[in-house]
């Protein structure tokens, strides 16, 4: 019993030491700032495709070039510029 018991206490203190020895301090998890640009680019970029392509699409669905790539394109961008302001938003709160 009492080598169990020694072996529980060294387990521990070794439990112990090393939640010391990593402290949550140091490992937060803030975004660096290149994660924070690159995440805002790839949002608008993301809509902007999306937007193109869904304009692509229905252009050659009705034959109607380049009437719906030009409306999808701008509304994907607005779409990328909204979610640049919320992701900006929540990343000022963080």
């Amino acid at each position: 019993m009492s080598s169990e018991q020694n072996e529980i206490r060294n387990l521990r203190e070794k439990i112990q030491a090393a939640k010391k020895s990593s402290s949550t301090d140091d490992l937060t998890n803030t975004p660096k700032p290149i994660g924070k640009i690159m995440k805002v680019v790839v949002e608008i970029v993301a809509a902007m495709a999306v937007g193109l392509g869904i304009g692509i699409l229905v252009d050659n669905y009705f034959e109607t070039r380049p009437l719906f790539i030009i409306i999808f394109f701008l509304l994907g961008s607005a779409a990328g510029i909204l979610n640049v302001f919320r992701v900006a938003k929540s990343l000022q709160n963080n």
